[in-house]
């Protein structure tokens, strides 16, 4: 893998991704690369996701930086943020539901940050290093389309947990199914 060209690619993907979810009239922006070895980040706000969720989701995609130019496997990640408040007393409710949830999830998992400030989904999807452009992108869209699919199936429960609006035996009996 040439870093140079491979990483020219990557910022040209992400502005393609960038410019096909605003012609979709999604809001959405690239971070600005502040230091170097950061990834090049894709900011999406989706207001859409949950039923009850009136905040919307902040979207996070990027490609995480090589390791080297013989790797044969790159990474792209998909992380959103579905709150950005936790209630602290609801702490072991919502650690106990991600164990569930994560268990049942097809792909990625939900996860709180160590300040213990924000519920987050997350999925990286690993990716062959010599995959053409075009392939490259249309994996990059099922990664977004997958991540976006999998939080939107218990982000409501995740919510109302922090929210206090359910308790844990309430959402363990709704996501069993009796």
């Amino acid at each position: 893998m040439d870093i140079g060209k491979t990483m020219k690619e990557r910022q040209e993907l992400m502005e393609r991704l960038k410019d096909s979810l605003q012609k979709e009239l999604v809001a959405c922006e690239i971070r600005e690369v502040t230091q170097k070895g950061e990834p090049e980040i894709l900011w999406v706000l989706f207001d859409e996701l949950g039923q009850d969720n009136e905040e919307g989701v902040l979207g996070e995609f990027y490609f995480l930086p090589p390791l080297s130019g013989e790797d044969e496997v790159q990474l792209f990640s998909a992380v959103l943020t579905i709150s950005d408040r936790i209630d602290k007393n609801k702490l072991p409710e919502l650690f106990e539901m991600m164990s569930y949830i994560n268990f049942r999830i097809p792909c990625g998992s939900f996860s709180i940050d160590r300040e213990q400030e924000v519920i987050v989904y997350r999925l990286t999807t690993p990716l062959s290093a010599e995959m053409e452009k075009e392939e490259l992108f249309g994996e990059m869209n099922i990664c977004m389309t997958n991540a976006l699919v999998a939080a939107d199936m218990y982000l409501d429960l995740l919510l109302k947990i922090n929210a206090g609006e359910a308790g844990l035996k309430d959402v363990i009996a709704e996501i069993s199914g009796y």
